[in-house]
């Protein structure tokens, strides 16, 4: 089973690879993160649309409520995984030096370094793929994989 977060929007194409690939999951009120598995509370998902969302959570003045959820994860012992849908040529950390935002002054290298510093500071993980494959990575990441 998946928990999937209540509040987490524009996810039913994900949902649908669950029903489609016979994954049970729930919608229900998470804590920290988008998605986790209950039999493995101490790791969760966190899923981002794109660089642009993550930018925001994490260059923006509003950036403390996504340091306050990751400060939490790291207190409670929980592996914070950050999944960003953005695909093309962003495949590792590294490549996101190489962003241009068309809303934010804020440089591709800045946000890198804001997510290793994230990394550094309170162990999260950043992994990124394509829209299509979000479901099926979020299933074997929580080991709910078909």
């Amino acid at each position: 089973m998946i928990i999937c977060d209540t509040r987490e929007q524009k996810n039913q194409r994900i949902l649908q690879y669950f029903e489609d690939h016979n994954i049970p999951y729930i919608e229900q009120a998470l804590k920290t993160g988008d998605y986790m598995n209950p039999d493995r509370t101490d790791i969760v998902i966190e899923r981002k649309k794109d660089l642009g969302e993550l930018l925001k959570n994490m260059c923006s003045p509003d950036k403390r409520r996504f340091r306050d959820e990751i400060r939490r994860a790291r207190n409670e012992g929980i592996r914070f995984i950050v999944l960003c849908e953005h695909g093309g040529n962003y495949k590792e950390l590294k490549d996101v030096s190489q962003y241009k935002s068309k809303h934010s002054k804020v440089s591709g290298r800045t946000l890198m370094n804001e997510m290793y510093r994230a990394q550094i500071a309170y162990g999260v993980e950043f992994l990124f793929c394509d829209k299509r494959s979000t479901g099926r990575i979020i299933a074997e990441i929580l080991g709910r994989g078909t």
